[in-house]
């Protein structure tokens, strides 16, 4: 086993990603930004925990193009939603018996650091969550075992409490992290301002 977890990394179709920004950037700078926020997750991925230890998780055909010219493998299976992708990736780890651990990055998470990251991946609870700024959302999910097999994946509105409770609910340790860079991402028009001034 590889000490890391699995670092997996969601990307929707780069041409019609952050929709909620169209108020602010075309189509075109829409898809620009994603493929620089995606480029910049992955690499940042595998500064932490190795190339190897990384996956792409997209059916998009230039997000697999960025992902292979880090040398980066991608799991294109294309699943009905981010949760069933997940669902399939998790049991990718379960099957391989090279991770013990599954950590969910998404692209737009433009502050992470190095430093964040390794504090998540350090943290031995079962389930570790970094929820988004306004406390709705799951921006970075570490999952473990005995976790690992049964966990439930629900991303979209009020995730952070969802999975929270799933936690709990079972009696799983969770640990939760309110670290700023990992906590800010670029989800609407105001985060996309705030991010382009700092």
């Amino acid at each position: 086993m590889s000490g890391q977890p699995l670092i997996a990394v969601p990307c929707k179709s780069l041409a019609f990603g952050k929709s909620r920004l169209a108020g602010l950037l075309d189509q075109p700078e829409r898809e620009s930004l994603c493929r620089g926020l995606l480029a910049n997750t992955l690499r940042l991925a595998a500064e932490v925990a190795g190339k190897n230890n990384v996956r792409l998780v997209s059916p998009d055909a230039e997000a697999k193009q960025i992902a292979a010219a880090q040398e980066i493998a991608t799991d294109a299976t294309n699943w009905p939603d981010l949760n069933a992708a997940l669902s399939g990736v998790r049991q990718h780890v379960l099957t391989s018996g090279a991770w013990t651990e599954l950590l969910v990055l998404p692209i737009d998470i433009p502050l992470a650091t190095k430093e964040s990251l390794r504090t998540v991946i350090a943290d031995d609870a079962v389930v570790t969550i970094v929820p988004d700024g306004r406390e709705s959302g799951t921006n970075v999910l570490k999952i473990r075992e005995p976790s690992l097999r049964e966990f439930q994946f629900a991303y979209g509105d009020h995730s952070f409490k969802v999975h929270g409770d799933a936690a709990i609910k079972n009696g799983w340790k969770l640990s939760i992290h309110r670290l700023e860079d990992l906590s800010f991402d670029i989800d609407n028009p105001a985060d996309y301002v705030r991010w382009e001034k700092r």
